[in-house]
């Protein structure tokens, strides 16, 4: 259920105390006074709006505290929690409850990216100078831009290289934005990014080497729901799947079983 047939500040005001009711079990109209700056009226009001809303009995007033409060049966209105609300609910603590890893890798320089995008939207190819982690010293290259993609942490430009005559992905970090993007072509002749349009499906197991314990904790904390765990990605992207699923590390949690590829539909290609 939504409320997608109010207005969209009090939407805000009755999504808010659904999250209320799902995380601590209780909400007042003195809580949505405090968030939005709203009238005790106006408060009363998305109370009963959403009240009328929940199934019965999902909710209490309790007389000596002056709330309601969520019974057990309480199910969310608006869809499942996910851990990026309950991170960001942590993050509006007064006190200091939650904190993140700095992250050394987001800096991107956007006389790169923004040169990269418009190269793409034109089919254009552009000349750079790239710094590989293979090779010494910067090369010259001829890429084509045909699409972007994160590995959680990065962003990639994955473009056909004309000097490999491949496609490659590229660390736009890596891109030298004084010595770059002088001169650009038509992209003629490239082909199409079949790694891009084929599914890879990972099927995942906790690594041998755990006990029957340490196995079965694992289970539960990539969210098996049989004995293999299928993770499907595209093939261009397998690599960072299996790297960011810690497949590499030495001593992993997880190991593959098996990987196999699928060709996409032509309806998929399209939609996708």
């Amino acid at each position: 259920m939504t409320f997608d047939d109010l207005k969209f500040a009090q939407r805000t005001r009755l999504e808010y105390l659904d999250r209320l009711f799902f995380w601590d079990g209780a909400a007042t109209r003195a809580s949505l006074i405090k968030r939005f700056d709203i009238s005790n009226a106006q408060a009363a009001l998305d109370f009963r709006t959403y009240l009328a809303k929940a199934p019965k009995d999902a909710l209490q007033y309790d007389a000596s505290s002056r709330q309601y409060l969520a019974h057990e049966s309480f199910e969310r209105l608006t869809g499942r929690a996910s851990s990026l609300e309950f991170e960001q609910l942590l993050s509006g603590e007064p006190s200091a409850v939650f904190d993140r890893l700095p992250d050394l890798q987001r800096t991107q320089d956007m006389r790169v990216l923004r040169p990269l995008y418009r190269a793409f939207r034109a089919k254009q190819a552009t000349k750079i100078v790239y710094q590989s982690m293979r090779d010494p010293e910067p090369m010259t290259r001829w890429i084509a831009p045909v699409r972007f993609a994160s590995d959680g942490v990065r962003l990639h430009v994955r473009a056909w290289c004309f000097e490999r005559e491949g496609f490659r992905d590229f660390h736009p970090a890596r891109i030298d934005a004084d010595r770059s993007f002088d001169e650009t072509k038509a992209a003629e002749e490239v082909p199409r990014d079949d790694d891009w349009f084929t599914w890879a499906i990972l099927k995942l197991k906790p690594h041998s080497r755990l006990t029957d314990a340490q196995q079965r904790v694992v289970r539960v904390e990539f969210g098996f729901t049989s004995d293999v765990l299928e993770v499907k990605t595209r093939k261009a992207l397998a690599f960072y799947t299996e790297r960011r699923w810690g497949l590499e590390q030495k001593e992993p949690r997880l190991e593959r079983v098996c990987i196999d590829y699928v060709p996409m539909s032509e309806e998929e290609i399209n939609a996708n």
